[in-house]
């Protein structure tokens, strides 16, 4: 299960500062680059954003492919991730993961790379230094005008090839992100639905008392 959370944040896409160093300019389409400017201003709502979407991984090599439901409330650097009973709240210090069945709850003080694989946003945030970029043009995608981006990260070690991102064009929202493994699994996020929401801060801060019988790991 924790493995899907790391694919879902690296996937999708709070507000972290990162380096402001870009990637070399002869890496950088600014085509690209402009297009991901635009789209992180606009995920970054700082009212609140409500996301539902679907997790497709699918294992090349021995043709199995599972399939995972989810939805996240994003406000500024806050989060809450909700998939396949597994319940993850940052509330811009603590995260607490919120293993519903087994009724145990994790809590710690993640740092900022810690948070770039559990975090809505910071693939899109990150393109910033790491990667090179390219603008893949304008298609179709479920009846809508889109406009695509690739990123290639420039760490060998990487554990993806090539990151496709898709925008719907007229509102910049996420449409879809494929992560291209070279280990033969490929994961595909698809966006269902996305709308602007107000949260309170406390949405996003794990209560304890409204979990009775729940166990607490603390490693903060």
């Amino acid at each position: 299960m924790k493995k899907i959370l790391l694919l879902i944040w690296v996937c999708l896409t709070a507000h972290i500062a990162f380096s402001q160093n870009t990637a070399k300019e002869e890496s950088v389409d600014p085509k690209a680059k402009s297009l991901l400017d635009k789209a992180v201003a606009v995920m970054e709502n700082k009212k609140g954003m409500e996301i539902q979407f679907t997790i497709k991984v699918d294992n090349v090599r021995d043709s199995k492919s599972e399939t995972y439901n989810g939805s996240a409330m994003l406000k500024g650097e806050k989060f809450k991730l909700s998939l396949k009973d597994v319940d993850t709240y940052f509330d811009g210090k603590v995260e607490a993961v919120h293993m519903v069945k087994e009724k145990e709850v994790t809590l710690s003080r993640p740092d900022k790379d810690d948070l770039k694989e559990v975090n809505p946003i910071l693939l899109m945030k990150s393109y910033k230094t790491g990667y090179k970029m390219r603008y893949m043009g304008v298609s179709t995608v479920n009846g809508k005008p889109c406009e695509e981006v690739e990123l290639y990260p420039d760490d060998l070690n990487s554990p993806y090839s090539i990151i496709h991102l898709i925008f719907e064009k007229k509102t910049l929202l996420l449409e879809s992100i494929s992560l291209r493994g070279k280990g033969g699994i490929h994961t595909y996020f698809n966006v269902t639905k996305v709308s602007p929401k107000e949260f309170k801060d406390t949405d996003f801060v794990f209560d304890v008392k409204q979990h009775p019988g729940v166990e607490v790991v603390d490693l903060q």
